[in-house]
């Protein structure tokens, strides 16, 4: 196994602290939002010496990814590991189907669209799990038409929209709301905003109603001077979901979603394609958000992790392009990693171990790139949590 190195993202809706006490990196003035381990281009991991992981694959894929997983996903990973801290929501997204993906990528690129104008950067999916490493808030898919229409009816300046939303249903409703000119959205929301701004300012809305989070995405609008958006309507109509810290949440394909607070693990599809939905500045394609969504209201639910006889828990989610497996290590206690036929990340977590190849200790932040068929010791100097990301090879 090699020690590897993970890129950072610094965007601004990124923590201060989190990421660079994982780190132990110094804190900056600069959020410091995502760490990424993989090899995608728009962020390769790298190795000791620097240089990138995508490039070191690319010279031996067969021996350092495995025959199955080149024959089935070609030479590079098929999965990308992420840690998360997110301070500030993000903007509601939607990720397409690899069918969607491949003809939106083709189409984006024929038309020499800009970078900051593309919502797909690469022909693959982008299914993904999350796991929550504090307490986490999100935004997960379509309520059901009773609780959309009852929370759309606590606010008078959105009366009209109630009979609109359940004689269109959410894909009618959702279509008028982002062709609406912004004149008659700031006279549906500037009430809210408004009669809520003091309740919100003195801390007297909880975090369990959706008007909190409408009002945290105002205030973030107001102090960049962005223009209100459609999203903001999004937050009324989508399933507000509280996860408690070591609680997995999975997103497939077509479901709008968006993190609000709190900091994760994301295990997903090698892909960094988003189509917006609001609550951002980037760009917003509400042709495609309408063509990829899937409108179909759904409960929300947390994956129950599987044990395993070697003590692990396996979080199994309906994607083959990876798998996300939990160690938890009592102090003096020894792991013989299992044996794969494909590559694996493994990341520390928490505490502190040493693999038997290597002469110094490794603590929380510490990633590990195991080659297909190698096999490796982990001994924990203290309790220490690790998560290991594979893919099937079958």
């Amino acid at each position: 196994m090699i020690e590897i190195k993970g890129t950072v993202k610094q965007y601004a809706w990124g923590g201060y602290h989190y990421l660079p006490m994982m780190l132990n990196s110094g804190f900056g003035n600069e959020p410091t939002a995502e760490l990424w381990l993989g090899d995608h281009k728009s962020g390769s991991a790298t190795l000791i010496d620097g240089s990138p992981l995508s490039k070191w694959i690319e010279a031996a894929p067969e021996y350092r990814l495995g025959k199955g997983l080149v024959l089935r996903y070609g030479c590079r990973l098929p999965y990308l590991f992420k840690v998360l801290d997110v301070r500030e929501p993000l903007s509601i997204q939607v990720h397409p189907t690899i069918e969607q993906a491949k003809k939106g990528y083709k189409r984006e690129v024929s038309k020499g669209i800009s970078s900051d104008k593309r919502s797909y950067h690469d022909d693959n999916h982008k299914p993904e799990l999350m796991l929550a490493l504090s307490d986490f808030y999100l935004l997960h898919g379509f309520r059901n038409v009773t609780e959309a229409v009852e929370e759309l009816s606590k606010y008078k300046s959105l009366h009209e929209l109630v009979e609109l939303y359940s004689g269109v249903g959410i894909k009618g409703f959702v279509s008028l709301i982002f062709n609406l000119p912004k004149s008659n959205l700031d006279k549906l929301l500037t009430p809210i905003i408004e009669a809520n701004r003091s309740a919100y300012n003195q801390n007297e809305i909880s975090k369990s109603e959706s008007l909190f989070w409408f009002m945290r995405a105002i205030a973030r609008i107001e102090r960049d001077q962005m223009e209100l958006d459609a999203g903001l309507l999004m937050i009324f109509i989508m399933n507000l979901m509280y996860v408690s810290k070591g609680d997995v949440v999975y997103q497939d394909a077509g479901v709008p979603h968006a993190y609000l607070e709190g900091q994760n693990i994301e295990l997903m599809a090698n892909s960094d394609n988003v189509v917006r939905c609001g609550l951002t500045p980037k760009h917003v394609d509400t042709r495609e958000l309408l063509e990829i969504t899937d409108f179909t209201p759904i409960t929300p639910e947390t994956v129950e992790g599987k044990k395993g006889l070697d003590g692990s828990t396996d979080y199994i989610v309906p994607a083959d392009d990876f798998a996300l497996r939990e160690y938890k290590l009592e102090k003096g206690q020894s792991l013989a990693t299992p044996e794969d036929k494909g590559a694996c990340i493994w990341f520390v977590l928490s505490g502190e171990v040493k693999l038997d190849n290597q002469q110094h200790y490794s603590s929380s932040g510490s990633a590990f790139y195991q080659r297909p068929g190698e096999v490796n010791v982990f001994r924990a100097i203290s309790d220490a949590v690790i998560y290991r990301a594979s893919a099937s090879t079958n």
